[in-house]
């Protein structure tokens, strides 16, 4: 009976995991269409400055990446919790 309440958790800890790497990986999309619309600006020295356009899309890239990385690693993990039968 505890066992299976675990379990339970394993499952739904799982999915909320799952849940927010897709959530993240959807929140990328709108980044995107920011930075395409950026124009590289001219900053006067000790003016502020945002990172060019080419290095935010090197950024996004690392970040795309590292996410599926991440997915494809917590798959893994997922296919062994299936073998034991969710059992931590």
């Amino acid at each position: 009976m505890v066992v299976q309440a675990y379990n339970d958790l394993a499952i739904k800890k799982y999915g909320e995991f799952v849940s927010a790497i897709n959530f993240a990986t959807e929140q990328l999309a709108p980044l995107e269409t920011l930075i395409n619309r950026m124009k590289p600006g001219n900053a006067l020295p000790g003016d502020w400055r945002v990172p060019r356009p080419d290095e935010l899309r090197k950024e996004l890239a690392k970040a795309r990446k590292d996410l599926e990385d991440l997915k494809a690693h917590a798959v893994k993990y997922e296919i062994e919790l299936k073998s034991r039968e969710w059992r931590v």
